[in-house]
Formats: C-alpha cells, structure tokens, sequence
C-alpha cells in the first residue's frame, strides 16, 4: 500500500504544480506589455485573448481533475488485479489489456472535452475550421496511432525486462559484459525510436494532405535560403492547415540523413512571401545548426543514462527487488511491464523533470540562433512583424512569465525573442 500512495502523492504533487503555475501566469497577465510586444494587440483584442484563455482554463482543468481522479482509481482498486486475472498470467495479455484500458478508460472524457475546445471554444474565437468529420478522422487516426506506438513500447520493454534475468544468467554477467549487453538493448531501443519517428511522420500524412510546392520565384527563393545547410533538403511541401484551423506553421523534418520542409497552406495563401521567406530563413537556421557545449552537454546526459542503465544490469538482484516490491503492493503473482515501467518513471518525475527542463533550454537557444539566421539573411525586421501577426491572429501569450518560459517553454516566449531580434539587428546579425 505505501508504494501505491507514493505514486498518488507524485501525481498530486503534479497537480500542485499546476496550480502554482496557472496562479503564476494570471499574477503576470495583470502587469502592463513590454514596448517590444505592445502594439501586437489593440485593447479590444487583448480582452479577446484573456477572454479567450479564461474560456480554456474549464476543459484544461477537467482534463487534468478526470486525469487524477482516474489515476487514482487505478492505483488504489484491484485495477492491475483484475487484468491479470483476465489476461490468465500471459505476459503479452497483460501488456495489450493495460494498455488498452488506460488508454479506452479515459478516452470518453477527452473526446468530449476536446470536442468542447474545438467546436465551442476555438470555433468562438475564429480559430477552428474543422468539420465533425474532421475531427473524428483526427480522433481515430491519433488513437490508432498512440496505441500502436504505446504498444509497440511497452511490448518492446517487457521483452527486456522478462528476460533479463535469463539473458544475464541470473544477474551474474561481469561488468563488461552488462556494458556490451546494454549497448545491444540500446541498439535495438534507436531503431525503434527511429521506427518510431517515421511512424509519427506518416500519421501526420494521413492527417494532413501533403503536396509537393511548385515551381517558381518562391520555390528558388527558398531552396537560396538552405543553399549552405548541413544536409540536404529533399523535399518542400505544403500541407492542408486551412482545414482544420486558422494556424500558421513551417517546420523541418528531419531523420538521420533525410530533410524537409513543411508549410502550411494558410502560411502561403494569408501572409506576404517576404514574411514567409522570414519564417523559412529560420527554419533553414535550424538546419545550419552546428553542435555546441549545450548539445554535448545533451548528449552527456544520454551517456550518464546509458551508465546508469549499465549500474541497474549490473546490480540486477536490487532492481528485480523493485519489481518484487511493485508486484507485492499491488498484490500481483507475476509482472506486469506496463505497470512496472509506470511506477518507476513516476518515482523518477524528478530527475526527468529536470531533464526536461535543460532539453528546453537547449531548444529556446537554438530557437534563438536561428532567429539570428533570420537576421543575417536580411529578414529581422519581416520576422518581427510576422510573429507579431501570428500572435494577434492566433492570440498567443506574448509576455509569459519569465519563470515559467524556464520550465516549460520551448521556444523562447515572443518578448524575449523579439528583443533578442533587435540586438542581432543591431549587432549585425552575426551567429
């Protein structure tokens, strides 16, 4: 039971968190914008944005009360119980009726809470240009893919962690033996990852309509703004956006060695080329982006992992005792994986919290050298005006408070980033 009350004290502290934060961001929505963000929104459009982000705070906090209550639920019923009894003891049954149930379980109240943020919310603000069939293809497609995904994870992780025990020789490999052993299941876990990411691609294909962008000045105008990137850019294409809200977006696509570029159609059709070009000599920043003691720094942190995981294989006994202990509290006869897993990243929320933090600190940076990017290739002030567009169109936070841009943005929120704009202008636009 103790073991039960820890992981719903992590999940309340979650909460907690929460709350702090939305108290946080009203504290800061009472002061006064910055000079560089006061013209993005006139008075009546600011009390739109508040408006509008009072409206969404309802589904946003139901989402996470269900959420908890749902958790709760879970941890402290026979939940894990009776999928044990109903899958027979067979591993593969247990893995599939987890994931199935804490997926389904939940599934009614976020279908209808995001039904509610689209077609009541966004569709009061101007924001959302979805159908109802729209939105269920969207609904469908997401769910098949989360529970593909989820559930070639979990398999992939019970696979390891029913047979180590057996593949270690009950935990009595030496220590170059645990780094060689490791290094396979680490292998094996990128190429998922990498399966993964190419999976997610082309959900998002069958979400969107993608085609390729024609021929002409704006396509050379472009392929001119990644003519010195790292790796070669394969593809431009424009994407459906205008059927689903009023959002406007380019991105890079990128997987090992291949390279993209996506844009959305509302990009195209609604802005002038000179603020697109502002956006795409960003997006090309992002593909000269060279490593720095930031990214070593990233990759340090994988390497501390990877170590850690040696330590855990090595140590094996003491890390079956955590399974033993999970499989006692929660009064099971054989492992569940998903379970398992669960508890153990949910005793580790701190650790990865502060990992996730750093990894949005990298990014704001990097967020940060590509806008300089923009700057160099001529395009500091479009990019201003861009983003200040953007903002008021999609009533976007453009003054976040600046602790909370620190735990949880990103990108950097637009005061800074326009700010630091205008200081590259000033210095030239070096990187």
């Amino acid at each position: 039971m103790p073991l039960r009350l820890i992981l719903l004290g992590m999940s309340a502290l979650s909460l907690i968190y929460d709350a702090l934060t939305l108290h946080i961001i009203d504290q800061k929505r009472q002061e006064p914008l910055p000079d560089e963000v006061s013209d993005v929104y006139t008075k009546e459009r600011w009390e739109t944005f508040v408006q509008y982000k009072h409206d969404s705070r309802l589904p946003y906090l139901i989402q996470k009360g269900t959420g908890f209550l749902f958790e709760a639920v879970f941890l402290l019923s026979p939940f894990y119980q009776m999928i044990e009894q109903l899958a027979g003891g067979s591993a593969v049954r247990i893995v599939l009726y987890t994931v199935l149930l804490l997926t389904l379980l939940p599934l009614p109240v976020s279908l209808v809470l995001d039904w509610y943020r689209i077609f009541y919310i966004e569709q009061k603000y101007g924001l959302n240009h979805r159908t109802t069939g729209e939105f269920l293809k969207e609904q469908i497609v997401d769910l098949a893919g989360g529970l593909i995904l989820e559930l070639g994870i979990y398999s992939l992780l019970a696979l390891i962690l029913l047979n180590l025990e057996k593949w270690t020789g009950g935990f009595s490999v030496s220590l170059p033996q645990c780094i060689l052993l490791m290094a396979g299941i680490a292998a094996v876990i990128f190429v998922f990852l990498l399966l993964a990411s190419l999976f997610s691609w082309k959900m998002m294909r069958v979400n969107y309509t993608f085609v390729p962008l024609e021929d002409g000045s704006l396509k050379s105008k472009i392929l001119h703004l990644v003519r010195d990137s790292r790796r070669k850019v394969r593809a431009i294409e424009v994407y459906n956006e205008s059927k689903k809200s009023t959002s406007k977006n380019a991105f890079v696509f990128k997987l090992l060695f291949y390279r993209s570029i996506g844009i959305a159609d509302n990009f195209i059709n609604e802005n002038a080329e000179e603020e697109l070009l502002a956006v795409l000599s960003h997006e090309a920043g992002h593909l000269k982006h060279k490593p720095d003691v930031r990214n070593f720094l990233s990759w340090g942190l994988i390497a501390l992992l990877f170590a850690a995981a040696v330590a855990a294989l090595y140590y094996g006994r003491t890390v079956s005792g955590f399974e033993s202990l999970v499989e006692a509290s929660f009064g099971l006869s054989v492992m569940n994986p998903v379970l398992t897993v669960n508890a153990a990243m949910s005793l580790c929320t701190p650790l990865l919290f502060l990992i996730r933090v750093f990894r949005a600190y990298v990014s704001r940076c990097e967020e940060y050298e590509a806008d300089r990017n923009a700057v160099k290739e001529g395009y500091g002030e479009e990019l201003i005006r861009t983003f200040k567009t953007l903002s008021n169109d999609e009533l976007i936070d453009v003054n976040p408070a600046d602790l909370i841009e620190f735990l949880e943005y990103d990108h950097p929120g637009m005061y800074h980033r326009i700010a630091a704009i205008r200081i590259a202008m000033a210095e030239g636009g070096s990187i």
